[in-house]
């Protein structure tokens, strides 16, 4: 019978599924459900993400956990004792998405590695980046999502062995974008406090760190009264002895700091930490090197 590895392959066997290409009246996964379930499931329009994940299940051999609608799932798994905590999440776990925070899940993927913070999912029914649709955007796609975003995980009643263990746990996302998991990275590395935080910097400088700019970011941004973070300080010392900075050791964050953080990872030193240079930074974190 099937494992979560085989699940995970199946999925990805779907990638590139798109409602629209499909000639048919509604999806594939909407008339395989519809079969079982009735023909209103296969009809055009109706959202399909739970059945995407249905139709992969079916497939590795799991045939006693049909659903068509995420909350009816949590419900199910909630009775069965499948639900997970996020620590004992594992590849092959299903992941049920609360965009809105309203206390009912939107939306379901199938998790394929999970980092520091995130999850990698393969998901029905969604978009391929953050414009369109996150939960009715028609297409089978692999997704990087926060944790804040979770809202139940469910392990399925596979009948084989387990994932193993050698998928990658507990790292970043390549995601090219300077967030709390990337600073609470940081901050275990440096050996300051680890609350995802990069506090009291100068405002003007903000423009120079543009994969830091975006809301819930962790940056906080002052104006004159900005004192510094004792994470950027220890970077700012890291890169002087790494003969990449040779500014102050103030704890803010400016251009100089942009252009030595560049000048490390090999990246142009145009003065603007971008998604490329955080990219080779995560890269790095990962692989728990400072090297580029």
């Amino acid at each position: 019978m099937g494992t979560a590895v085989d699940l995970l392959r199946v999925a990805a066997s779907q990638l590139g599924y798109n409602r629209w290409n499909d000639p048919a009246e509604g999806t594939k996964y909407g008339r395989d459900y519809g079969a079982r379930h009735g023909a209103y499931f296969g009809a055009s329009g109706v959202p399909y993400c739970d059945m995407f994940v249905t139709w992969c299940l079916r497939q590795v051999g799991v045939t006693n956990f049909d659903s068509a609608y995420v909350p009816g799932r949590i419900a199910t798994a909630r009775a069965n004792g499948w639900l997970v905590s996020w620590g004992n999440a594992r590849p092959g776990d299903l992941v049920c998405f609360d965009w809105d925070g309203d206390g009912i899940a939107d939306h379901i993927g199938i998790l394929e590695i999970k980092y520091w913070g995130k999850l990698q999912t393969i998901e029905g029914n969604t978009s391929s980046g953050a414009y369109g649709s996150q939960s009715n955007g028609g297409g089978v796609y692999r997704r990087v999502r926060d944790r804040e975003d979770v809202c139940a995980l469910i392990h399925p009643p596979y009948t084989g062995a387990p994932a193993p263990a050698a998928y990658p746990v507990g790292v970043l996302a390549v995601d090219g974008d300077w967030g709390k998991s990337t600073t609470a990275a940081w901050q275990k590395i440096m050996g300051s406090p680890r609350d995802g935080m990069v506090s009291s910097q100068y405002a003007p400088n903000r423009e120079y760190y543009p994969a830091a700019d975006f809301p819930g970011s962790g940056w906080q941004w002052e104006g004159e009264t900005a004192q510094g973070s004792q994470l950027i300080a220890k970077m700012q010392e890291w890169l002087r002895r790494e003969k990449c900075y040779w500014g102050e050791k103030d704890g803010i964050a400016g251009p100089a700091l942009a252009r030595a953080i560049q000048k490390f990872y090999g990246q142009t030193q145009d003065s603007y930490v971008g998604p490329a240079t955080v990219k080779a930074m995560q890269r790095a974190i990962n692989k728990q090197l400072f090297k580029r």
